[in-house]
């Protein structure tokens, strides 16, 4: 079709002026046109750009067209045309499909630079390449910067970007190549940018990256997690304060249901207890009376100290009681204060030095320090009496042997004891150098009954009577104890006794006494239920043994009387060795190794439960049989003790037939042990299943390999043999005989004379090199050797073997 009948004249004169110098067709049907700038190529087929194409030299023609220069195409295709270039003038050809179609292809888009705050922002890669860009609440103040792939006509080149999330449409720039962004919102967001390309054709793929703002840290999902969290925990405290307001409203009006009850019950309590003290008094009387008739009339040592031991326990039994009644009093309010006028110093003094014999049996250092010889306060004689026998027998009961107590009398309101701005009285301090008390039982010491349950403290370990009856009547003497403790180190008591008499009632002062009797009244001795009986160290075992050949046992208790009361009845039976505890009974247990072990559970140092869980373990020692002894007889505590390998269990208080009874019963199945080890265990007869064996059968076992290594060897000795086993000769010596029922040497000469028998069956040589090869240095002493063990003579046995 004709130009005109497709574009209309309008075209020409509002795009370019009218300054259409020539046209031609060529034979694709396009149209090519001269114009005063360049060149247009017009296809009415393409309607994407409106159907025309600007070519000039910035799409590379260097040339512009002559006016008035008519277009001319030959057969070829080949188009020429008239032009001008510079000065100089000519014509230039070109064929239409040389000509590339470059409107149609996208232009490439890149991010080219990132700014924040203006100022280029640090990334780990080439803002070209990244994917996605993190910032900060802060760094909301950015920039992006961004650039066409197109260098033939840059500044033709269209720019349009948008923030997803941020613009509702693209934001087209003309050929500005950044985009400003302020004040964005914490949030997730996509840049896209997109450009057109010299002929207007826009890749509207372009490129994007994505931008997120992190949210400051008030704002994050954390924070508001964290208000909800305290929110809620606002309103479940709040929630919880209501209901324990409203429980302690109830609380208190069921408190104060309770508090009669329980005074009501605390009274009935001290009745009971009061009742039933005045019931165990008469008794005791009856049992005290005829003992001192008795220990006065007899003459039988032996007699006597087991009627003195009676009386201890019962004199212990006897305070018990008393001690019970004053707590009664005390609670009742019928125990009444009546003090006089005392020299403090001087009764304190004579209180302590009433202990030196005890402190010497014990030996432990027992000392006394005042800071002045005379100060009189108004204090009740018998009251002080008991105060300080508790303090100073709860000091010697807990204290070690070569430990130290210290008592001090400070009448001076100075020192280490003293608290500022306490009022001017009298402190009494005893301290000891025993285990201590731990932190959290120190404020139990005071009360009532308490005991620690501490199976270290054994035989010491007390009623919870004498403390809290100290504390009542220093409170009846208007005064305040204290106690501090370090574990490990020592406890100390405070006694403080106020000066004056201005506290007092005037029933509770008596008569004043005459001046120089206040210094030694109250003066008397104490008879303690804790002194050791003294009993004579036994001699060493293995020089008895050789005596009579009686079993050794080893009795572990820490109740001296009790060890004593045992000891009694096996006496006569058996030899006996004493450990007064758990430590030293494991210590002679192993340094003697007896035949039985009789060891009480509750001990200071090494319990019951621990001696015979180390014994057991123990290669030495885990052959011995024990037998425990406890107060607690719940069956819980028998499967522990038993469960710890004990052999038997015996409750207290126990008959002692039933002990001894229990006693040869367990030497009696050691006896039948002896003769399966001699069956099963000898030079040629040794288990295979070594993994199943016990710790004892596994002792047997390296015994017979070692003496079976060192068979040819006459110096292969009991010395040698122990060496190699670990043990001290006594040890061996000890463990082989209760395994075995031989002694060391006769163990070896045994399996000697095992392999002897073998040889001479098997005539390997004559007797006399059998006896050399098997360590005999004497063929006589080895015939002799011989016969006692198999019955015949060598010759004898292997001509039997050999006929």
């Amino acid at each position: 079709p004709a130009l005109d009948s497709i574009v209309p004249d309008e075209f020409f004169n509002n795009q370019y002026n009218g300054e259409l110098n020539s046209v031609i067709r060529d034979k694709n049907g396009i149209f090519w046109m001269g114009i005063a700038v360049g060149m247009l190529a017009y296809n009415y087929c393409d309607t994407a750009f409106g159907g025309f194409r600007k070519i000039d030299y910035r799409s590379g023609m260097p040339f512009t067209f002559l006016t008035r220069s008519n277009f001319f195409i030959d057969s070829r295709g080949y188009i020429y045309q008239g032009g001008q270039l510079t000065t100089e003038r000519g014509f230039f050809r070109f064929h239409p499909d040389s000509i590339p179609e470059a409107y149609h292809n996208p232009l490439p888009v890149v991010l080219t630079n990132f700014q924040v705050r203006n100022k280029d922002f640090m990334l780990d890669s080439n803002i070209t390449y990244k994917k996605a860009i993190r910032l900060k609440h802060k760094e909301n103040f950015f920039s992006f910067e961004f650039s066409a792939m197109d260098y033939r006509g840059p500044e033709k080149n269209q720019y349009a970007y948008m923030l997803e999330g941020m613009d509702d449409d693209w934001v087209y720039t003309g050929n500005r190549r950044f985009a400003n962004y302020t004040g964005i919102a914490p949030g997730d967001y996509v840049f896209r940018v997109k450009a057109s390309n010299t002929d207007g054709y826009w890749n509207e793929e372009g490129t994007s990256i994505k931008l997120s703002i992190l949210p400051p840290p008030w704002k994050s999902w954390w924070a508001y997690s964290l208000y909800g969290i305290a929110f809620f925990t606002l309103l479940i405290g709040w929630r919880r304060y209501d209901l324990k307001r409203q429980k302690l409203k109830q609380a208190l009006e069921i408190e104060q249901v309770e508090a009669e009850k329980l005074k009501e019950l605390d009274s009935m309590k001290s009745r009971f207890f009061a009742n039933i003290s005045h019931e165990f008094r008469t008794p005791l009387t009856l049992i005290l009376g005829p003992l001192e008739k008795l220990i006065s009339t007899t003459n039988d040592k032996d007699c006597i100290n087991d009627l003195n031991m009676m009386q201890r326990n019962a004199r212990r039994l006897q305070r018990l009681i008393n001690q019970l009644l004053n707590l009664s009093k005390l609670e009742a309010g019928e125990m009444k204060l009546i003090a006089g006028e005392r020299n403090i110093v001087s009764l304190v003094r004579g209180y302590v030095h009433s202990f030196e014999s005890l402190a010497r049996q014990k030996n432990i250092s027992l000392k006394f320090n005042s800071d002045d010889e005379r100060t009189l306060i108004y204090v009740d004689n018998d009251k002080i009496e008991k105060i300080l026998y508790n303090l100073l027998s709860n000091a010697f009961k807990f204290t070690p042997e070569g430990g130290e107590i210290s008592v001090s009398v400070l009448t001076h309101p100075v020192g280490p004891y003293y608290k500022e701005n306490t009022t001017e009285g009298v402190k009494i301090i005893v301290a000891d150098t025993g285990p201590g008390i731990p932190p959290d039982k120190v404020k139990f010491v005071f009360n009532r009954f308490y005991q620690t349950d501490n199976a270290s403290l054994g035989d010491q370990e007390g009623t919870g009577i004498g403390l809290a009856l100290t504390q009542e009547l220093v409170k009846l003497h208007h005064g305040d104890i204290t106690v501090k403790s370090h574990e490990g180190k020592g406890t100390t008591f405070i006694v403080t006794l106020p000066k004056g008499y201005e506290h007092l009632k005037p029933e509770e002062i008596s008569a004043v006494p005459k001046a120089g009797d206040a210094d030694e009244e109250g003066l008397k001795e104490f008879e303690f239920d804790n002194i050791p009986v003294r009993v004579e160290k036994s001699p060493d075992p293995e020089i008895r043994e050789a005596d009579d050949g009686r079993p050794l046992l080893l009795i572990v208790e820490d109740n001296d009387d009790l060890r004593t009361y045992v000891r009694s009845y096996l006496d006569k039976e058996y030899l006996v060795n004493e450990a007064t505890d758990g430590a030293q009974g494991l210590q002679m247990a192993i340094e003697y190794i007896p035949d039985l072990i009789i060891s009480d559970v509750m001990m200071p140092e090494i319990d019951g439960y621990q001696l015979c869980s180390t014994l057991k373990t123990d290669e030495r020692t885990s052959h011995i049989p024990v037998i425990l002894l406890t107060a607690k007889a719940a069956l819980e505590d028998k499967l522990e003790g038993l469960g710890l390998g004990a052999d038997d269990f015996l409750s207290k208080p126990f008959d002692p037939a039933e002990l001894i009874s229990r006693i040869r019963n367990l030497i009696a199945q050691r006896q039948k042990l002896q003769k399966k080890f001699l069956k099963e265990f000898s030079l040629y007869h040794i288990p295979q299943a070594a993994e199943e064996l016990s710790m004892d059968e596994h002792f047997m076992l390296k015994a017979v390999q070692l003496v079976k290594e060192h068979i040819p060897d006459p110096g292969f000795t009991v010395e040698r043999f122990g060496n190699g086993l670990a043990m001290s000769r006594m040890q061996l010596h000890r463990k082989i005989t209760a395994l075995t029922g031989q002694t060391a040497g006769e163990f070896i000469r045994n399996l000697r004379l095992q392999e002897a028998a073998k040889l001479l069956s098997q005539k390997t040589g004559t007797v006399a090199e059998i006896a050399y090869d098997t360590g005999f240095t004497s063929p006589s002493y080895f015939t002799k050797c011989f016969k006692e063990y198999f019955g015949m003579s060598p010759t004898e046995y292997q001509r039997t073997s050999y006929p």
